[in-house]
């Protein structure tokens, strides 16, 4: 009995070899690439059918709703190239032990395929296609403007294919031998993507914005926002109020600063002595940009027509040079002479000892503002070896740039000159006392102080 159970065992597996063999070497049951059944076949096998029956009976099945249209390969002159990932699949399948048989399925993407045909007959059987010529289009709701106001065009739901999708998915499947394209699985089909309802809030604030005007002056300079401009700023209005696009709030804020803002922070003017001088300054034209959307946001919101100015992250005097204005002290450190301005015009100079040319003592070039006025004031230097490097007092101290500033200097016979190079101040600017006294009639706290070479 042991004896006929072992000859039985090795008839069984003497069968079996052959078997195991066989499906080594072929597609299990069930095996499909790109949707092409491709079970039981070597790899030689599936290229030659590719290539052969299966190119020349090739049809390309489009599915749309209850209806199906055809291509055939055969009217397009279509030729396909076998994939070059076929014994990678197989080679896929006896990885995962994949076990074929009438119930099973197995999908795989076919790399690598190339297809040639008739481009011209392409296209004529494609034109020739009824989900593209008797299509029923499909439209978003927009909203339109009339004599009586905004209305809106509400949204058409129709069955017209987005031509570009379906233009590259009738590539695809030709290159990669597939042979059904479902539109709506595909997601080829137009669809409404704007509804009534999407624009309800947008068409409440066009009609409240239609009659505003909002005028942003900088400086003189006049920028006109009209109420198709302003409601392009906003979504809608809603419970809460009117919801912005901030993005484009923030770009026109951006168009101001940028039309109008001094982007070398530079300020220029023509000198007493007939130069014409550039100078870097913090104290140049800019728009506080963030600052600027939230002020033009609020002013949107109120619904009301206005002129308004920019919210600024300085405003100079004018947008004109010299952006400090016209009313100015000159400082010219290389002829040592001052010269004050009131509304461009020169009404007092006078000669000037400033600080010594040494690192510690030269007076620092730059556009400054007169920090205040004092009568009667003691100037103390830096401390050394515990007492004041030097005590002056002074009848007139005009104060611009820290512990520089203008004062008379009564201990000083002559003004003007080379005297500044070795017998310079600290770094102010010595006067003569009748001059400091006219000059401190005349200036105000505020005023632009310009120190130059």
């Amino acid at each position: 009995m042991k004896k006929r159970l072992l000859i039985v065992a090795g008839m069984v597996c003497a069968l079996l070899l052959p078997l195991r063999a066989y499906a080594l070497d072929r597609f299990v049951m069930g095996t499909y690439g790109n949707g092409i059944p491709l079970s039981g076949m070597t790899v030689e096998e599936a290229k030659t059918y590719l290539e052969g029956k299966y190119s020349k009976d090739y049809v390309l099945y489009i599915k749309g709703g209850d209806k199906t249209e055809e291509i055939k390969g055969a009217e397009i002159g279509y030729q396909l190239s076998a994939p070059t990932n076929l014994p990678s699949l197989l080679q896929e399948e006896e990885k995962q032990g994949l076990k074929g048989g009438p119930e099973a399925r197995y999908d795989f993407s076919l790399d690598g395929s190339k297809a040639v045909y008739d481009e011209a007959k392409l296209k004529e059987k494609l034109a020739g296609l009824s989900f593209l010529k008797d299509a029923k289009k499909t439209r978003n709701a927009y909203i339109v403007k009339k004599e009586e106001g905004y209305s809106i065009v509400p949204e058409e739901e129709g069955n017209s294919l987005n031509e570009t999708k379906f233009y590259e998915n009738v590539y695809s499947a030709l290159q990669r031998g597939e042979n059904t394209i479902d539109l709506a699985q595909r997601g080829i089909y137009d669809t409404v993507t704007v509804r009534k309802s999407d624009l309800e809030p947008k068409l409440a604030a066009l009609n409240h914005l239609q009659s505003v005007q909002i005028v942003t002056n900088v400086l003189g300079n006049k920028e006109v926002l009209s109420g198709e401009q302003l409601a392009e700023m906003v979504r809608g209005i809603n419970a809460n109020g009117v919801e912005f696009d901030d993005a484009k709030v923030l770009a026109y804020a951006n168009y101001l600063e940028g039309k109008y803002g001094n982007p070398g922070n530079t300020v220029s003017f023509h000198s007493a002595s007939g130069k014409d001088i550039a100078m870097q300054s913090p104290y140049a034209l800019h728009i506080n940009v963030e600052a600027e959307k939230e002020a033009l946001k609020k002013a949107i919101s109120s619904f009301t027509s206005m002129e308004r100015e920019p919210v600024y992250r300085y405003r100079p005097a004018q947008y004109a040079q010299p952006q400090f204005g016209t009313t100015f002290l000159e400082v010219d450190l290389g002829l040592q002479h001052v010269y004050y301005y009131e509304g461009g015009n020169l009404v007092w100079e006078s000669p000037t000892v400033t600080g010594m040319l040494s690192d510690d003592r030269a007076t620092p070039a730059g556009v400054f503002f007169l920090n205040g006025k004092e009568t009667n004031r003691t100037l103390r230097g830096k401390i050394v070896n515990g007492k004041p490097e030097y005590e002056a007092h002074v009848d007139y101290w005009m104060p611009f740039n820290g512990n520089i500033g203008l004062h008379d200097a009564s201990w000083r016979g002559k003004f003007g000159g080379n005297i500044y190079v070795r017998g310079g101040s600290h770094g102010c600017i010595n006067l003569p006392k009748n001059k400091a006294r006219e000059l401190f009639q005349r200036i105000q706290k505020g005023c632009p102080v310009v120190v130059h070479p």
